[in-house]
């Protein structure tokens, strides 16, 4: 449960970072594919970097396609609130 915590609370994060500090066209697709090349490498650093005897099956690739998708759109989303309510405290001044 705490990996979900990890995941989604990193994610969240770097849409919110992303949404105040870069100002471009492309921001959202890189508040997607932070979270996204984020997980992707911490499970490739688990799979090949760390030295383990277990003879099991590798299921980084189905963990990267659930959670890699779901730290994706929690950081769109949270781009996309973050972008939102800026807006509207802009307007509001």
């Amino acid at each position: 449960m705490a990996i979900w915590l990890i995941l989604i609370g990193g994610a969240v994060l770097i849409g919110f970072l992303v949404a105040v500090v870069v100002k471009t066209w492309w921001a959202v697709y890189l508040a997607a594919a932070i979270p996204w090349f984020g997980l992707l490498g911490a499970l490739l650093f688990t799979v090949y970097g760390l030295a383990n005897d277990d003879p099991d099956a590798s299921m980084w690739l189905i963990a990267q396609l659930v959670g890699g998708t779901v730290a994706a759109l929690v950081g769109i989303l949270s781009f996309k609130l973050t972008k939102h309510l800026l807006r509207r405290e802009d307007s509001a001044s």
